[in-house]
């Protein structure tokens, strides 16, 4: 099994939901999948760095949602309300009063995993985008290092990959992108209709972190 994932959030705009929220998909025949990918951003390329917050690539969001419609993959989303994170100090997602977003992130990613059957697969690869840690390099060593202790604790019997890149060096991380920005706008517009037509093949949790 592939899966492959990246964040969506919104801390700023108080005028709008306020959340985190971590989406991508989980696949089993990679290779089919990163050549439809591959054929729908085709017509794309070189108009400049294919990104879903780019309005240059609206028809290539359309096309996210064509091929989510048509190939089996399961869709993952993990989603969580920052008004409704514990603030009990036992917790530690707020420290002197400010979130604290890399435990947040490394917790709702427990959430997830713990969610998923892992144990069912001989061999996982698990691949994430790479985004800045407030800690800088050491931090983001460490943040690997502990996701990879919990998935062999909690999944000794599967052989689990685990990778953090940029998704400019993996199309696959670039259609997660595409899923993660497509589910952000129906999040911050409390779209739940456009969930309901996916929940067929969905893993979606909300609100974990209470």
């Amino acid at each position: 099994m592939y899966i492959y994932l990246d964040e969506s959030y919104n801390l700023r705009d108080r005028n709008k939901k306020q959340f985190i929220s971590i989406n991508g998909f989980a696949v089993l025949d990679e290779k089919n999948l990163f050549k439809k990918w591959k054929e729908y951003r085709y017509p794309f390329i070189g108009k400049r760095r294919i990104h879903a917050n780019d309005s240059t690539f609206n028809d290539l969001r359309l096309k996210t949602l064509k091929l989510i419609g048509r190939f089996d993959l399961t869709l993952l989303s993990v989603f969580q309300i920052i008004q409704e994170i514990s603030f009990k100090r036992e917790k530690g997602y707020f420290r002197k009063n400010k979130l604290d977003f890399e435990k947040i992130y490394f917790d709702l990613l427990k959430v997830l995993f713990g969610k998923l059957k892992l144990g069912e697969y001989k061999s996982v690869k698990i691949i994430i985008d790479n985004r800045k840690c407030k800690g800088g390099l050491l931090a983001k060593k460490t943040f690997r290092k502990e996701i990879k202790k919990f998935l062999k604790e909690t999944h000794a019997q599967t052989k689990i990959e685990f990778k953090i890149q940029s998704s400019t060096t993996d199309i696959l991380l670039e259609f997660a992108d595409f899923i993660s920005n497509i589910f952000y706008r129906a999040y911050i517009k409390d779209d739940e209709k456009f969930f309901e037509d996916l929940k067929f093949k969905m893993v979606q949790i909300k609100n974990p972190l209470k």
